[in-house]
């Protein structure tokens, strides 16, 4: 199946969220000098197996080979940006940053590309997001790539712990070079 086919086959509204991740990804790539057609395709792609169910998802993480955690293994939709990623690999579709901030796009990971933090940016703020925080967050992101994948960061970190739900791990370690002596800069968690 190509993948034309499989976003055809994503319902109208992951259809039109992929749309506005792409619009966000093309708003970050001007702010920060990234390849548009890159970042078009990360946003473009990042949702592809979404709608698979949870034993799809695994069945096709095995074909394609790849490796999880308990946390995956807990949570099988966690698999759905690695195995979209590999789509798009196997079809020699994208770039290897490309395929990096689609597998990551759920989860952030430390020294994530930039690419990768912004579509970890644009999958949360995008204008189909209600939340208070959103346009604060997408204004911040767009002045400092960095502290606004922070700032997601913390806003996601906040949502899962309001939620009693465990942070994957990759999102912890990612979190964590957010303080002043790790690799992101100096943003705070704000509550």
């Amino acid at each position: 199946m190509s993948l034309e086919e499989r976003f055809q086959q994503l319902t109208p509204h992951r259809q039109a969220h992929s749309q506005r991740v792409v619009s966000v990804m093309e708003a970050l790539g001007r702010a920060h000098h990234l390849d548009l057609e890159a970042a078009r395709l990360a946003g473009w792609g990042h949702d592809l197996a979404r709608e698979w169910s949870r034993p799809a998802l695994l069945a096709e993480a095995r074909r394609l080979g790849l490796t999880w955690g308990p946390f995956e293994e807990r949570e099988p939709l966690l698999l759905h940006g690695p195995v979209a990623a590999m789509w798009l690999r196997e079809a020699g579709v994208g770039s290897p940053e490309v395929w990096e901030a689609i597998r990551y796009h759920t989860t952030g990971a430390p020294h994530l590309g930039k690419l990768g933090r912004a579509l970890f940016i644009a999958d949360g703020v995008e204008p189909g997001r209600q939340y208070a925080e959103r346009d604060e967050l997408f204004h911040q992101a767009l002045q400092d790539l960095d502290a606004g994948y922070c700032a997601v960061l913390a806003s996601t970190l906040r949502y899962l712990e309001k939620r009693r739900l465990t942070p994957h791990p990759d999102m912890v370690a990612a979190w964590a070079l957010c303080s002043p002596s790790g690799h992101h800069g100096e943003t705070e968690v704000r509550n």
